[in-house]
């Protein structure tokens, strides 16, 4: 009989105990769900704070860029021109871009000049520079100004279009590698609110589509139409972006894709099977290639 009993008092301590142990179970679920939504109510919460830092931040860098009344005079103008050997009776164009965009090289393919040809501007690391060069090209009456690289987040683009005194130039050419930055788009921004001729152009095409060729196993051709294809939409991105933004620009521009192979076999008067956007390029810069020229070096 006490056997029972002991037996009973045993089932019921278990089934008490049991029941406490369910009862705790279910008391830190309810806290962990409860932390979990304090933890995910804090990650929304500093998520919106940095999503309106982030506007603040843009609506501050917007109104630099574009201050209310620019001020660049006719004397700015004339004293930056002194100052940068402006000449009159050529087209002088300033060449903007990040740093190992391939500035220097294209400016050597356009010269059709060489390593060790007087002129000829220095490549790869070397290319990164501190202050602007002038290199003056006969062949197209024209006078190219190497600036110094644009791709800092720190400096907008007007700041940089001023400091540089890009408005001294009858054109200014805007050179890029890879997809189009913001600060690229504002440079544009800002040439346009000065009515200044502004020529976006995508260099080493050939490169990238060697390395889609390969990475992807394509053919060249699949290879060419894709890289193509991805430089069109990138535009198009930039253009819906700045629409919808009713950025204070003209969206509608061009992004000449070329290669230094390219550029160099037009000079020399061939066509090469790299070319894509280099003769309508030449086209919008006012130059000629070879092929109309007869030049070769």
């Amino acid at each position: 009989m006490l056997g029972l009993v002991g037996l009973g008092l045993g089932v019921t301590i278990s089934v008490v105990d049991m029941l406490n142990g369910r009862q705790l179970k279910e008391e830190r679920e309810l806290r962990q769900r409860a932390e979990q939504r304090a933890e995910e109510e804090k990650r929304r919460a500093e998520e919106e704070k940095r999503r309106a830092e982030e506007e603040r931040q843009r609506a501050e860098q917007e109104r630099r860029d574009h201050p209310a009344e620019p001020n660049i005079s006719a004397n700015d103008i004339e004293e930056a021109r002194r100052d940068i050997n402006y000449d009159p009776d050529a087209t002088n164009i300033a060449v903007a871009g990040n740093v190992n965009s391939g500035k220097s090289s294209l400016l050597n393919a356009i010269r059709n000049l060489g390593k060790d040809d007087p002129g000829w501007a220095p490549t790869g690391a070397s290319e990164v520079t501190a202050q602007q060069h002038r290199y003056p090209d006969p062949v197209h009456n024209c006078i190219w100004y190497d600036t110094p690289g644009s791709g800092t987040q720190s400096v907008t683009a007007f700041r940089y279009y001023y400091s540089q005194r890009l408005f001294a130039y009858d054109k200014v050419i805007l050179v890029h590698e890879t997809t189009l930055t913001e600060p690229d788009i504002r440079l544009l921004q800002v040439c346009n609110h000065f009515k200044q001729p502004c020529i976006v152009v995508r260099t080493k095409s050939d490169m990238h589509i060697y390395n889609y060729q390969k990475e992807l196993e394509w053919t060249q051709q699949e290879a060419r139409e894709a890289f193509l294809r991805e430089v069109r939409e990138d535009v198009a991105r930039f253009t819906a972006q700045a629409e919808a933004a009713q950025a204070s620009f003209a969206p509608q521009f061009d992004d000449f894709v070329v290669s230094t192979t390219g550029i160099r076999a037009l000079v020399r008067g061939r066509r090469s099977p790299d070319e894509v956007d280099e003769i309508r390029f030449f086209e919008a810069l006012g130059l000629r290639g070879g092929l109309e020229q007869g030049i070769a070096k």
